[in-house]
């Protein structure tokens, strides 16, 4: 498991950009391509095989092989148990650094809600900066392991209305609620100017994402801004997480609510990827605001 470091600031983000997708680091020229470019990834029907039914053996990132792309919460609360965390990043996440300013769209401080966020760097980071931070994970495990190697004092009390825990720092303005996501709203946690999702949608059960969409933008602030990182991928003999989505579903699950802008698609096949089955791996970066009715 990666050993975190206590924050000295945050990495500088060039266009040559060793991106851990996934939490392993291949050093590589992502090919970035911004918004407004004809540069586009050939994308197969369904949804790149992340949502048809699979019934023949496939592997997961960790090499292993299952029948199902669907993980339950004791999957991962097993995968935790087991130190299979290879997609925690042991650095803040380049893309949350690039795309910031444009998260934030010039407010100061605000409520920044990081979903399905294991002990990621990026929530001590968003702290840093001056913000409200909430976080989202189902592991106690990971909340414990993200206080601890931050060295940050937290009490623990019972979520009103929700089988879980809010772990609180003590010294900053940072939560995290230890319980399932798909019960969360905005009476439980309160709303949000800014949503990061750091690949959390794209390792949830394909299944799943028509009400992982209504959860999150339930908590969106009608001002707020939603920074969406998703991949594209073939889910055919590579199971996920992370699982694959197309621009066709994306807007399927949005646009009615949300205006969608992409700012950015980036080649990220590396190593580990490709141990996967892959032969091509996208990193696709979205910036999502709510239609104003």
């Amino acid at each position: 498991m990666p050993v975190f470091e206590k924050d000295a600031g945050a990495p500088t983000v060039t266009d040559e950009t060793a991106l851990p997708v996934g939490g392993i680091e291949a050093k590589q020229t992502p090919k970035d391509v911004l918004a407004g470019s004809d540069k586009r990834v050939k994308q197969s029907g369904g949804d790149n095989g992340a949502e048809n039914p699979r019934t023949v053996a496939m592997v997961n990132q960790d090499l292993e092989e299952v029948m199902t792309r669907t993980m339950t919460l004791e999957d991962w609360h097993n995968k935790w148990r087991r130190g299979k965390t290879k997609f925690h990043m042991s650095k803040v996440h380049p893309s949350l650094q690039k795309f910031y300013d444009r998260l934030l769209q010039g407010k100061g401080r605000a409520r920044v809600f990081v979903p399905m966020c294991g002990k990621t760097l990026d929530l001590k980071w968003l702290s840093d900066q001056g913000h409200a931070v909430v976080g989202n994970e189902v592991v106690e495990m990971a909340c414990r392991q993200f206080f601890e190697e931050h060295d940050l004092q937290y009490t623990t009390e019972r979520i009103e209305g929700v089988d879980g825990t809010v772990f609180k720092a003590t010294d900053i303005d940072l939560q995290l609620f230890n319980c399932d996501f798909y019960k969360l709203t905005s009476d439980v946690i309160g709303s949000f100017d800014c949503i990061w999702d750091r690949g959390a949608m794209a390792a949830a059960n394909p299944e799943d994402r028509d009400k992982y969409t209504e959860v999150v933008v339930s908590l969106l602030k009608p001002t707020g801004a939603y920074l969406l990182d998703l991949f594209e991928l073939e889910n055919t003999v590579f199971a996920g997480p992370p699982h694959g989505i197309t621009d066709a579903r994306v807007d399927e699950l949005f646009a009615s609510k949300c205006n969608i802008e992409v700012l950015m698609r980036a080649d990220r096949l590396g190593d580990w990827q490709r141990s996967w089955g892959l032969d091509a791996f996208w990193e696709v970066v979205r910036l999502l605001t709510p239609k104003q009715t």
